[in-house]
C-alpha cells in the first residue's frame, strides 16, 4: 500500500502544535476471511499522539510503537454472518496534542 518509503524519523521531526501528517499505511491483506489475522503500520510526523482506526462503525487505538511509529494486529472472528461481508474503508485517524487531526482511507474487502 506504501508507495514510496517514508522520510526517516529525523526528517519527520515537528512541533507538537504543527499540523499532523500521516506518511504511510500498510495492511497485511486487503482481502480478508473470517479468522485471518490483520496486521497494519502508519507511519506519521513525530507530533502525532494518537491513531485510531475505523471500520464499519467500530473503532480501536493504534498503540504507539515509536517515534510516529504506529501498529496494530486484529484476529477477525471465526464466523463471520453472510450480510457483513462486503468491501469496507479502513479510516485512519492521526491526532496531534490539540486534536488536530488528518486521515487516510485503506479498502479492505471481507470474504
Amino acid at each position: 500500500m506504501r508507495l514510496l518509503p517514508p522520510p526517516p524519523v529525523a526528517l519527520r521531526l515537528r512541533r507538537p502544535h504543527d499540523p499532523p501528517l500521516i506518511y504511510g499505511v500498510t495492511i497485511s491483506a486487503t482481502d480478508v476471511h473470517a479468522g485471518d489475522t490483520v496486521s497494519g503500520t502508519v507511519t506519521t510526523s513525530s507530533n502525532v499522539a494518537s491513531v485510531v482506526a475505523s471500520v464499519g462503525g467500530t473503532s480501536a487505538s493504534v498503540p504507539k510503537v515509536g517515534v510516529g511509529e504506529f501498529a496494530l494486529s486484529y484476529r477477525l472472528p471465526a464466523f463471520i454472518p453472510p450480510f457483513i461481508k462486503g468491501t469496507y474503508s479502513i479510516v485512519i485517524v492521526a491526532r496531534n496534542v490539540d486534536g488536530a487531526a488528518t486521515s487516510r482511507a485503506v479498502a479492505i474487502t471481507l470474504h
